[in-house]
């Protein structure tokens, strides 16, 4: 059988925007050049003096040779005065690392097929999943290779295709698709274990669906309690995490909407997380009206861009669960700071909003490992539990 490339029309589009980019990945990086991009880069008579400073070998494989030194800026050095790469102007894309040749891209090969993505810590990215009525056009072509490949595991490809069936098709909104999402896990996580047979995903599909139809899923939803004391402990942990992780923290982006935050929760008032959700309901709602998709197509790249329930390509169906519900618990309530700071919500603010958090989300392992112990101490062991991050007092 031929093995697929499957591309989401925010991959097929993309095109980086250079020097007009509001959060440059030429800045704060670490950027890593593979052995032979270093060498040639080293010698090339246009490169070589910027060169002899520019760089601190590490040695730590051919494909992680030398680490850039950034300047006092935070800037590659390579950078010119125009804000483009040297590197590219004077030899060429195919003289570029592979990390600066190939960010944002990502890809993922799985059971065989190639699935094909992008970053959200690019802006120019965020922009387009969020707003590009084209983003998610998929397109797949035959990869040319046939070789063998061990196939996905039949619950995961199932969970992973039911995920997307009920975020797109049962209505009622973004909350409580996830709700029907996460009861599909708990069965999805019995399957994997072999104490429920593969059918009973289907059994549960169909169920949910029915459940929906019914309105005993909205009803559900309505009914889960409101719980500040979990919100609060989740937000200040992984708020301060941001902030201490986060290689942009001291830059006006990210000072913005650290400030934003402030004003809302500081220390003197515990961080007010009835605040934070007041806002939400006051100024960001209003000022979403014409983007009401927006968690819908943020969850909808999260399920497509890590293979959902994949997590880093472990199969822990449930922990992809859990962090997906407490990354749309964290950046609501960035735009929430945010559109009570401005008293609305631009373009701009909303791709800050989602791009700012991914820096730190998508690229920084003990991040998401300490999201994983923050969910631990505030008792996120159920589904109704994790729902419940999402409720607000209004």
């Amino acid at each position: 059988m031929d093995n697929l490339i499957i591309k989401p029309g925010y991959v097929t589009q993309f095109q980086c925007v250079g020097p007009e980019c509001e959060d440059s990945c030429c800045y704060d990086w670490r950027i890593s050049f593979d052995k032979k991009s270093y060498k040639n880069t080293i010698k090339h008579p246009l490169l070589a003096t910027t060169a002899k400073t520019a760089f601190i070998e590490t040695k730590k494989s051919t494909s992680d040779w030398a680490d850039i030194r950034l300047n006092a800026q935070g800037s590659c050095p390579f950078v010119n005065e125009h804000k483009l790469c040297d590197i590219h102007a004077k030899a060429g894309e195919q003289a570029l690392s592979h990390t600066c040749k190939t960010y944002p891209r990502i890809h993922k090969v799985i059971g065989g097929n190639k699935y094909e993505s992008l970053y959200l810590s690019c802006p120019e990215v965020a922009r387009s999943v969020l707003f590009n009525p084209n983003a998610f056009q998929f397109d797949s072509n035959i990869s040319g290779i046939k070789q063998p490949s061990t196939p996905s595991p039949t619950w995961l490809e199932k969970t992973h295709e039911y995920s997307l069936d009920l975020l797109l098709n049962l209505g009622g909104g973004w909350q409580q698709a996830l709700l029907a999402i996460g009861l599909l896990i708990k069965v999805s996580d019995q399957v994997r274990q072999n104490i429920l047979p593969i059918e009973e995903l289907d059994k549960r599909l169909q169920q949910l669906k029915l459940y929906a139809q019914s309105g005993a899923l909205a009803e559900q939803y309505k009914n889960l309690p409101y719980s500040p004391l979990p919100q609060t402990h989740a937000f200040i942990t992984v708020h301060n995490e941001l902030c201490k992780t986060h290689s942009r923290g001291t830059r006006a982006r990210f000072t913005s909407l650290n400030e934003a935050v402030a004003a809302l929760c500081n220390e003197e008032n515990n961080y007010q997380i009835d605040a934070l959700n007041q806002a939400w309901a006051e100024h960001a709602v209003p000022a979403l009206v014409n983007h009401k998709e927006l968690f819908e197509r943020y969850i909808l790249y999260s399920i497509y861009h890590y293979h959902f329930p994949l997590l880093d390509s472990q199969q822990l169906s449930w922990e992809a669960f859990r962090l997906l519900v407490l990354d749309c618990f964290m950046i609501r309530s960035y735009l929430s700071a945010m559109a009570f700071k401005n008293k609305g919500l631009s373009e701009s603010d909303i791709v800050m909003c989602f791009q700012l958090y991914q820096v730190v989300r998508q690229h920084k392992i003990e991040f998401v490992q300490s999201m994983s112990k923050t969910l631990e101490e505030c008792g996120i062991d159920s589904v109704p539990a994790a729902i419940c991050l999402l409720k607000t007092n209004i």
